[in-house]
């Protein structure tokens, strides 16, 4: 378990790294490669839920233990955290199962196209995935935001 004056530390190495995993999508995006551009993107995403789960150990020192051990191996659950925090900035937005299962099943997915935005790949019925292919674009610059 992280020491509780180790907190901060950690709060501010996973803000610098959100910070810079986003900026290397950026370069990687701006030189073409959409594919990794786009996992970096996950990624980030991934470590700001990181992030969240260390921010709310140290405002609620004996809470979150189980969430603390799965926020460093869990990926989905860093992809869900995320996604709930960022649905959370909208103030009508829904509350309920529908949502819930919603966000479970994206972050899912973007587990899923993490590994594809990465490694070469093949489906039986979809073919080669290809990292490198410009078919990548459009949903990297969604999730690195700069289109």
């Amino acid at each position: 378990m992280i020491p509780s004056q180790q907190l901060l530390e950690g709060i501010r190495l996973c803000t610098n790294n959100v910070e810079q995993l986003l900026k290397d999508a950026s370069m990687l995006f701006e030189a073409g490669s959409y594919g990794h551009a786009q996992a970096l993107a996950i990624l980030a995403m991934e470590e700001y839920a990181k992030k969240i789960v260390l921010v709310a150990r140290k405002t609620h020192p004996h809470r979150f233990e189980e969430e603390m051990k799965r926020a460093f191996w869990d990926h989905n659950l860093k992809l869900q955290l995320a996604l709930d925090r960022l649905i959370r900035e909208f103030p009508d937005a829904p509350a309920d199962e529908q949502v819930a299962s919603a966000i479970v099943d994206l972050a899912s997915r973007l587990s899923s196209l993490k590994q594809v935005s990465l490694y070469v790949d093949y489906d039986k019925d979809l073919g080669w995935f290809d990292p490198n292919k410009r078919d990548y674009k459009n949903v990297a610059a969604i999730q690195i935001r700069l289109e």
